[in-house]
């Protein structure tokens, strides 16, 4: 069993044609990760819900999901850990059959959001600090 640690990929991980139909739909919520995990390959994105979901998978079949939603509470609201990781403080839990990292962030009209990382993979499987480094670097296109 191989563990994923915080390794990243060097390319772009959503493609130019996503990245603008995300931005045409989604509008302040476009927030995007800009590394991703070695070996995860973009698969579809989906806005429902005031809720944009991008699906990244590996060959041996672990998913992570990306998650950009509006941040009700507060931002550290059910952690059980976190990192400092590319200058930011990313909370990280497991819970309800998956693991979850998350950083808390202001769209352009001034809305809090929640952008997450999330897998049901195992941390044995995917650690969180790998999760944690795909949410640090986030950023809006």
């Amino acid at each position: 069993m191989r563990l994923l640690l915080a390794t990243v990929a060097a390319a772009a991980p959503v493609p130019h044609g996503a990245l603008l139909a995300i931005d045409a739909q989604v509008g302040y919520h476009n927030f995007l990760p800009t590394r991703m995990l070695a070996g995860f390959g973009y698969r579809s994105w989906s806005y429902r819900g005031g809720t944009l979901r991008v699906e990244f998978r590996n060959r041996a079949g672990l998913v992570l999901e990306w998650r950009v939603q509006p941040l009700s509470g507060t931002c550290d609201a059910g952690r059980q850990g976190s990192y400092q990781l590319g200058g930011n403080k990313v909370w990280w839990a497991r819970r309800a059959g998956e693991q979850v990292a998350w950083r808390c962030v202001f769209d352009q009209a001034g809305k809090p959001l929640r952008l997450a990382a999330a897998s049901s993979a195992p941390a044995a499987r995917l650690a969180g600090a790998g999760l944690g480094t795909v949410v640090a670097h986030a950023r809006r296109y």
